[in-house]
């Protein structure tokens, strides 16, 4: 049974960092910020918890592209510790199926900035930290 991404319900859990893996991704346009909107999703333990990243248009369904002061470019190139010469053939392969250590945060603000109600407050996955080595060499 794979879940669809709209019946991942938002989740709250303590703000840190945690273990996860990447379940799947998309590029989606946000009528609201009139933006194109790089969406991963994030399995950590039952839970499944989003990111959201700014991202340019492009045609490709396999990369993505970002502006070079963009938290994600940034991000990217820092979780990988490499420095990359393009910015618009950004390639996600990385992260499959690789342990990630994520950095999750609370959302407890609407869009307009008011204070949501407690029981409307959920989790999201601000940025990836690392990616996990786990090829042990002696």
């Amino acid at each position: 049974y794979e879940v669809e991404l709209e019946d991942y319900r938002p989740v709250l859990i303590e703000p840190g960092n945690y273990p996860a893996e990447l379940v799947d991704w998309s590029k989606e346009y946000s009528r609201q910020f009139r933006k194109l909107t790089l969406v991963m999703n994030f399995r950590i333990g039952a839970d499944v918890i989003p990111s959201w990243f700014n991202i340019e248009p492009s045609d490709s369904r396999t990369t993505v592209k970002a502006g070079w002061k963009s938290n994600f470019l940034r991000m990217y190139q820092g979780c990988l510790d490499i420095r990359l010469d393009r910015r618009d053939r950004i390639s996600l392969a990385p992260f499959n199926n690789k342990p990630l250590m994520l950095e999750v945060v609370s959302i407890g603000r609407d869009s307009d900035q008011k204070e949501m109600a407690q029981v409307n407050h959920y989790s999201r996955v601000k940025r990836i930290v690392e990616v996990i080595d786990t090829d042990i060499r002696s």
